[in-house]
């Protein structure tokens, strides 16, 4: 805001008693009062945030990190969508998103409020230039008050909302991607409970397969080296089922941070692998994509880039200050008004008129460069989601029940004696890597979505039922 010389003018009129200078001084203070508060009903009423428009947020902010929330029941199966609620409940970015609109509230309040007014004391000591007089202890006070435009407060009160509106759009910002983050948390974990499931029943086939070649040995149908081999599988399928235990429960941790510390060790989630294919009419989600939470709050943003722009263009006018003044001497008593307003003669505000506009073309070009990165994060999200789910379909329509016949073949060849260990241990790989390539897959494609979905503001959104389930 500009800040040019201030120039006053005051008034004086005759004399009179002490007591008329106090009436004055009580009638233009009262005066100046209703002025404030009738200019102040003049300007635009404070408008609430546009709710229609945005999910509801939390209006005041926690106490602590977490907030207080009874015990949640996580026996059997939970659904990521109630991950998701619960999250949104207890996690610090709640607390965070409330006290951003809390304090966007108070700015506009803020900007509506008047100067507070100026009371000024004066005590001086007169001295004597000629012999026969006496010196004297005039004193006085003045009582003024500072009036702004009624378009410059306006201006200023509408860049206060505009911003307002900034902080709801960069709420539901934060909520998308809060819900984003639980939700890939959730597929993680849920992937790695898959690949313990694996590799709990791999370490049970091994041991089984130890204990049969031991058996063999027993009645020479079995040389020390096919036991030592056995017994090696079953040290590296101990191991392997270890190290997925440890990424199981790393998983969990994580996902425990989002949600609830108090996550049991077994947790279940029903729907991180639902069987969907993602929609290909990329025309809607393009639309889709359109109505995203970014691009509603940086739309937002420009606008109060403009807002900005015009209560800076409005700070030029002067503003008034009026008052009125009192004075006393030994021979008389002066009281009057004064009216004062600055002259713009060294800072017209040019500088801040020009960042305000540079801000302005900066926010809508942010704009422009953010609905290009979420039409190129649409597509990319898309094509890796179908390569995912296609990849998907194949393994389990066409490699797994190969690798299937594969082992149950081996397994019973090797059990008659016309089949080394080394080729049921080998087929075993083999169907072992089909599997984890699977899983892999499965983990993709239920990420991409989520991906895709952030792409359209909605990490939910972009997928439909498929016809048969996946394995």
């Amino acid at each position: 805001m500009s800040t040019s010389t201030p120039f006053v003018f005051r008034a004086h009129f005759g004399a009179g008693v002490l007591a008329s200078t106090c009436a004055v001084f009580l009638a233009v203070a009262v005066a100046v009062a209703v002025a404030v508060a009738v200019s102040g009903c003049a300007g635009p009423a404070i408008r609430p945030p546009d709710t229609q428009a945005a999910a509801p947020v939390v209006a005041s902010p926690p106490p602590t990190d977490r907030v207080a929330r009874p015990a949640q029941d996580w026996s059997g199966s939970v659904t990521m969508a109630r991950l998701v609620e619960v999250a949104e409940q207890a996690h610090p970015s709640r607390a965070a998103i409330a006290a951003a609109r809390a304090a966007a509230v108070a700015q506009v309040r803020q900007a509506g409020a008047w100067d507070n007014p100026a009371l000024e004391l004066n005590l001086g000591q007169t001295r004597a230039r000629v012999d026969d007089l006496e010196g004297d202890q005039p004193y006085g006070g003045s009582l003024s008050q500072r009036l702004h435009w009624w378009g410059k407060r306006n201006a200023r009160i509408a860049a206060a909302q505009a911003q307002q509106q900034v902080a709801e759009a960069e709420a539901q910002v934060a909520l998308l991607g809060l819900r984003a983050d639980v939700r890939r948390a959730s597929i993680v974990y849920a992937a790695a409970t898959e690949a313990v499931n694996q590799a709990v029943e791999d370490a049970r086939l091994a041991a089984e397969l130890a204990a049969l070649t031991e058996t063999r040995l027993a009645v020479g149908e079995a040389d020390r080296s096919s036991v030592a081999r056995a017994k090696l599988e079953v040290t590296t399928t101990s191991l392997h089922r270890d190290a997925r235990i440890r990424e199981a429960a790393t998983a969990l941790a994580v996902l425990r941070t989002w949600c609830d510390p108090a996550l049991p060790d077994g947790l279940r989630v029903a729907d991180a692998f639902t069987a969907s294919t993602v929609t290909t009419d990329t025309a809607s989600l393009a639309q889709a994509t359109e109505r995203h939470p970014q691009l509603r709050a940086l739309a937002e943003a420009a606008a109060a880039a403009g807002a900005m722009v015009n209560a800076e263009r409005a700070s030029r006018m002067p503003d008034l200050t009026v008052g009125v003044f009192a004075d006393r001497e030994a021979e008389k008593d002066t009281y009057g008004v004064t009216l004062g307003f600055e002259l713009p003669l060294w800072n017209r505000n040019d500088a801040g008129i020009a960042s305000a506009e540079a801000a302005q073309a900066q926010a809508r070009a942010t704009a422009r460069s953010e609905r290009l990165r979420l039409i190129r994060d649409l597509v990319e999200a898309l094509g890796a989601a179908q390569t995912a789910q296609g990849e998907v379909v194949a393994l389990t329509e066409l490699a797994v029940p190969v690798a299937d016949e594969a082992i149950n073949l081996r397994t019973t060849a090797f059990k008659a004696g016309e089949a080394s260990l080394s080729d049921l241990l080998e087929a075993r790989r083999a169907a072992n890597a089909v599997r984890a390539e699977l899983r892999d897959a499965r983990r993709r494609a239920a990420l991409a979505v989520v991906d895709l979905g952030m792409a359209v503001g909605d990490p939910a959104l972009g997928v439909t039922p498929m016809d048969a389930p996946l394995p």
